[in-house]
């Protein structure tokens, strides 16, 4: 059970990370001409942080429970 919460708490973090991420529109400011330079460095921050959740819930993934009970329910 442990295992589990880990799991949905990388979940619960790599969702909000990208929340964040999709929040700053680069696309659509880039479009409009209204990008600056800080803003890609804010970009940059909030792509390397849902990079490194993604890496924790692929962590989570694959060293929790999950792949154990996967495989315990196709047997």
């Amino acid at each position: 059970m442990e295992d589990d919460q880990v799991l949905m708490d990388a979940f619960a973090e790599a969702r909000r990370s990208w929340d964040e991420l999709i929040g700053l529109q680069p696309d659509i400011y880039a479009g409009g001409g209204n990008i600056r330079r800080l803003d890609l460095a804010d970009f940059a921050r909030r792509v390397e942080a849902h990079r490194e959740a993604m890496d924790v819930l692929a962590g989570a993934i694959h060293g929790g429970s999950f792949e154990q009970s996967e495989s315990h329910d196709r047997h």
